[in-house]
């Protein structure tokens, strides 16, 4: 179907034993492209600031490959790195000197999801498939509509042309789909969308 970009789901615990291990780069660099962009999706829940969240996740990387040889991933490499995300963040927030009832705010209103994080946080090769789960279950015209927006980047003006629909039709259509995916994809709707713009 529309998901040609989606890798494979790799091993995750080979390619931490190959970094470990091997020291080997083109592992880091797999695991790097396969957790950043949902890392630093899952930095802005704590940290409202694109640039900062940026250096908290890459840094999490730069220490991540300094200490292979004495990390100590008790449960799993997702749940290690959103760990170190969220602590990255708590420590951003402290170092700007944010008060310390904000800070509870934000401890609190994640203490709910904290044990749950891992299931509330995919890769994009799992991102690419609940999208495409998603839009199986959509009727044809709704999924055509959204595939020729956000896929293949078309105008609804082409849009309406090619599918012998109003523009207005086009538009309430994408709408539709979108609202839809919303509840499906959760909070990771616009990076999917950014992914295949």
């Amino acid at each position: 179907m529309l998901m040609n970009r989606a890798m494979p789901a790799p091993d995750l615990n080979q390619l931490v034993w190959n970094i470990v291990v091997l020291d080997d780069e083109k592992a880091f660099e797999q695991l790097f492209t396969l957790f950043y962009p949902p890392l630093l999706d899952y930095a802005k829940r704590y940290v409202n600031d694109h640039p900062a969240c940026e250096d908290i996740v890459q840094e999490i990387f730069v220490l991540l490959w300094e200490n292979r040889k004495t990390l100590q991933i008790t449960r799993s490499v997702r749940n290690y790195l959103l760990t170190a995300v969220r602590n990255h963040c708590f420590n951003y927030l402290k170092r700007e000197g944010f008060s310390v009832q904000y800070r509870e705010f934000i401890i609190k209103k994640q203490s709910a999801v904290k044990e749950d994080e891992e299931e509330d946080f995919f890769l994009l090769n799992e991102l690419y498939e609940l999208l495409d789960q998603a839009l199986a279950k959509l009727p044809k015209p709704y999924r055509k509509v959204f595939e020729m927006r956000h896929i293949e980047n078309k105008s609804y003006e082409t849009i309406a042309e090619e599918l012998h629909i109003s523009v207005r039709t086009a538009k309430r259509y994408k709408s539709l789909v979108t609202d839809i995916l919303k509840k499906d994809l959760r909070d990771y709707l616009p990076l999917v969308l950014f992914l295949y713009a």
